[in-house]
């Protein structure tokens, strides 16, 4: 039999490949499970949300703006908050994870696999965003969540944030605005999600074939749910949800 065709920015030949082994077993520990399980949920939480299935388009002719669709506002903040994690300074969640499943991973094609999908999100995210070239992705989400106020207080004057929120928001249609700030996040999620699908099949497989420790996550989709009836495993001091 043929081995498959690997194509970097394919998910298809990739996910053909016979299931992995799993390198340094003595070296996983309960954080990485943690880790890899919260880069699953993040994806998954900004998949399924109202964000993700609004349109984004606008129509215009000789400068006059005909029409338009964009995310609502609390739409776009709930997957904010997200993105942040994953590659906000303090979290950069998915180079945590790519990291940590790179030395795990017993096959030299997912590694160079996972490694270009990640060079290629961190290339749109440190360059210019659509339709406004002159500022890149995570300068312009950087403006909007803190130099706009959207997680902290509103910042000083002056600030580089503050600063450059103002100088986007006075200098540019707000159409196009939104345009590069939402088609931009779009982009960046196509990399996010072909990574995790592909971490994900070996994540579940070396939980079941290695012991692993499970995560220790509380599903963020269940959180705020309450079941009627005996107390549920997620309601035991380090216990698992149900969803996991």
């Amino acid at each position: 039999m043929n081995a498959p065709a690997i194509i970097l920015g394919e998910t298809e030949g990739i996910l053909r490949l016979p299931k992995a082994p799993l390198l340094n077993r003595g070296n996983w520990t309960q954080q990485t499970s943690d880790v890899l399980a919260h880069l699953i949920q993040v994806q998954s939480q900004i998949q399924e949300s109202r964000w993700n299935i609004s349109k984004i388009q606008f129509t215009s002719q000789d400068g006059l703006l005909l029409d338009h669709s964009f995310p609502e506002f609390e739409d776009f903040v709930f997957a904010a908050v997200y993105f942040r994690q994953l590659f906000g300074n303090r979290d950069k969640l998915l180079k945590d994870a790519v990291d940590r499943y790179c030395q795990f991973v017993d096959c030299q094609i997912r590694r160079g696999w996972v490694r270009h999908e990640f060079a290629a999100f961190d290339g749109i995210l440190d360059n210019g965003s659509f339709t406004l070239p002159d500022f890149t992705v995570r300068e312009l989400f950087d403006a909007f969540m803190y130099g706009a106020g959207l997680l902290h207080k509103i910042p000083t004057s002056g600030e580089k944030n503050r600063q450059r929120f103002l100088e986007i928001c006075n200098d540019h249609p707000r159409h196009k605005v939104l345009y590069a700030l939402n088609m931009s996040l779009k982009l960046l999620m196509n990399h996010v999600g072909r990574i995790t699908l592909v971490m994900h099949r070996d994540f579940s497989y070396w939980l079941d074939e290695y012991g692993l420790p499970l995560p220790d996550t509380r599903w963020h989709k269940s959180l705020f749910k309450v079941k009627v009836g005996p107390p549920s495993n997620d309601a035991i001091p380090g216990g698992r949800d149900s969803d996991t």
